[in-house]
């Protein structure tokens, strides 16, 4: 068992709501390895919201999406990339769907939970998924800011580009459309207990174990569990 870690950052208090938040200061006045332990810890006291900008309307724009807000917005991007539709295509939008399984996992692991080894990755970290481990309830933070996808969907096309893969667009777009339906999930996930989520029809059941096994993530073992919108023995 770690030893306790000293500084532990305290919730801030909103004078005017009564919403407790952190601040992107309570994050980098700690060395990596307090980071680390105190983003990860089940002993952290869970937050309202961070606020990495002293203004709300900067908060909102950099940092939040107001929940399915995003989904309005990609497929107009899809249908962009796929126009004209051909059964070539179609077939590269479906092997894009498939991608998705082992992307979500290893993009979660790998780059979400990156080893913090200094001021810009522990930086880079807290932005980009540390948020959301000490205000998982924070419903807007759930959604990825189109911005921020746009970005991390962009660096993936750029790779499928280099690598001279036969349809970059129809990749992209099926890796975007099993996104939609992943940020869903999640988004369900966060919004509902299971009992609640498992009462959705059809998929209520399917729903409950990736709620469950998700909250596991969060608050048993971040370091495992990482897989969100399925469940897989094999991954996880």
């Amino acid at each position: 068992m770690s030893t306790p870690f000293l500084n532990v950052p305290a919730p801030r208090v909103d004078s005017t709501t009564g919403e407790k938040y952190y601040t992107s200061e309570d994050a980098m006045n700690l060395t990596p390895k307090q980071y680390e332990e105190w983003i990860y810890s089940s002993k952290t006291e869970r937050v309202d919201e961070v606020r990495l900008y002293k203004t709300k309307f900067w908060n909102i724009l950099l940092t939040k999406s107001p929940p399915f807000l995003p989904l309005l917005f990609w497929p107009f991007i899809i249908y962009y990339l796929i126009t004209p539709l051909t059964f070539v295509r179609f077939f590269w939008i479906l092997i894009g769907l498939i991608l998705w399984f082992p992307f979500e996992y290893l993009f979660h692991r790998f780059l979400f939970h990156l080893s913090v080894i200094g001021y810009q990755s522990q930086k880079f970290h807290f932005f980009l998924h540390g948020i959301h481990h000490v205000a998982p309830n924070d419903l807007w933070h759930v959604f990825s800011p189109i911005h921020e996808l746009g970005v991390q969907a962009f660096i993936v096309w750029t790779i499928f580009k280099i690598f001279q893969l036969p349809d970059p667009n129809a990749l992209i777009s099926g890796l975007l459309i099993n996104y939609i339906r992943y940020d869903s999930v999640h988004y369900l996930i966060h919004a509902y207990s299971p009992t609640k989520i498992s009462k959705i029809p059809f998929i209520g059941n399917y729903l409950r174990k990736c709620s469950i096994h998700h909250r596991q993530h969060h608050f048993s073992n971040p370091r495992k569990h990482f897989t969100i919108s399925f469940i897989s023995s094999f991954l996880d």
